[in-house]
């Protein structure tokens, strides 16, 4: 690796894999092995697809067991990038250089160890973290919805009030955005498919979404969070709007109206902010301590006179973009960072391509914001879509969810594997999702 150029990715999300999976197949197919070096660092050893985990929280044992449901979510690194010249580091960043450019890594597997690299080339995908808004006992009386082991931890608590004999199990979440949505309704048609199970009894579960804006999923469109109010009514999930929560206790939620809410079980969804690392750079940051990006997804320094070393781009939930149409900052969601991530990486191989005299003309790459199409699935088989100018919602809504599903695990592994893994885990979802 010391010998070549080194491209290096910080974060195996859906923004860094897609970043070290185009490059490494470009830098394969251009035969330059032997002269750049790409490698992917991550914390974890495996990639997370997200968007599920909503489900895994709410599937009983009995449906599917610990091993089942994290071979449906998550896929390991090392195989993803097995066929490709692209090394993978499982470890955690303690600094980086952005002067020198150099990278200290943490390594975790096989053995601890630190390693040092230089960068000619680095894509920050370093994502984002809860953020909590230092509201008292927050953090210590809740779960949150972000990795793997964070959805079975909610599931197995659950599991266990209802198996103990609990006749009321009071679920609060914290934020009505997409991800408190979801498992509110997931959660819901769960419970009361338990209490029938295990204890022969009539659902008696309560489910209370809390959102400090005037509705939930206030940054959809209207006619998205009419039909998600109809469905969370119909479902039985209360949604308490304009309050916030000023101080958590066990059992207890105070908020700034003076109301108090009881939980057995508190989800907290209500925010997330840049990783921590993304504070300690020399970048340029704005108001929510993101890093700013400019079209071709290139990171600015915090100054005009700071030269930073080699070229550095940000993609994903760690940065910021401004739509120039509105003016406003580009949503923190999957497809954003994948298309980001398209961008930088098209940028990166032009440049290769121009040094390594394959092309004089150099086209460089510009991120354009879009309208994303997006899928909220509100328990059971029901979803809203919104595609372009459509929105369906039901059934259809939930069919077209799971070819997205399907649509990306093509993407990351070969087709044959990425079927199996979609029929194994449509299986156990559609035990776990009653019609309707």
């Amino acid at each position: 690796m010391t010998n070549k150029h080194s491209i290096i990715i910080v974060g195996a999300g859906f923004g860094g894999l897609r970043a070290a999976l185009f490059i490494g197949r470009k830098i394969k197919k251009l035969k330059l092995q032997e002269k750049y070096g790409v490698t992917l660092i991550d914390r974890n050893a495996y990639h997370t697809y997200t968007p599920t985990l909503y489900e895994i929280a709410a599937t009983s044992k009995e449906t599917a067991d610990y091993l089942d449901l994290k071979q449906i979510v998550t896929f390991p690194i090392e195989k993803i990038i097995s066929d490709l010249p692209i090394r993978f580091l499982h470890g955690e960043i303690t600094q980086l250089d952005l002067m020198n450019g150099d990278i200290h890594c943490l390594c975790a597997a096989p053995s601890s160890r630190q390693e040092e690299l230089k960068f000619d080339y680095l894509v920050l995908a370093l994502g984002s973290e809860i953020n909590y808004f230092d509201i008292k006992g927050l953090k210590e009386n809740s779960f949150i919805l972000k990795g793997f082991l964070d959805a079975i931890k909610i599931r197995d608590k659950i599991w266990e009030l209802i198996t103990s004999g609990k006749e009321i199990v009071r679920i609060v979440i914290g934020g009505g955005g997409a991800t408190g949505v979801e498992l509110s309704g997931e959660l819901k048609e769960w419970l009361c498919e338990m209490k029938e199970e295990v204890k022969g009894m009539k659902c008696a579960a309560q489910i209370t979404i809390i959102e400090g804006a005037s509705t939930v999923l206030s940054v959809f469109t209207p006619t998205i969070i009419k039909r998600a109010q109809k469905r969370l009514s119909k479902l039985g999930i209360e949604v308490v709007v304009n309050e916030t929560i000023s101080n958590v206790s066990p059992g207890k939620i105070s908020l700034k109206s003076g109301k108090e809410i009881s939980y057995d079980v508190l989800v907290w969804t209500g925010g997330v902010k840049a990783a921590s690392l993304v504070g300690t750079l020399p970048l340029k940051l704005e108001k929510r301590g993101r890093v700013e990006v400019v079209g071709e997804m290139e990171c600015l320094p915090q100054s005009p006179d700071l030269k930073l070393y080699g070229k550095i781009y940000g993609i994903g939930d760690a940065v910021c973009f401004y739509d120039p149409v509105s003016g406003k900052p580009i949503p923190g969601v999957a497809r954003a960072a994948i298309s980001q991530a398209n961008v930088a990486a098209k940028n990166i191989i032009a440049d290769i391509m121009a040094k390594e005299n394959i092309t004089r003309n150099v086209k460089r790459y510009v991120y354009k914001p879009m309208a994303y199409p997006y899928v909220i699935p509100i328990g059971g088989k029901y979803a809203i879509a919104k595609i372009g100018p459509f929105v369906i919602s039901g059934l259809l809504g939930w069919i077209l969810k799971g070819l997205v599903e399907l649509n990306y695990l093509i993407s990351i592994i070969p087709f044959g594997k990425a079927l199996k893994i979609w029929l194994k885990g449509l299986k156990i979802f559609v035990k776990n999702d009653r019609l309707g």
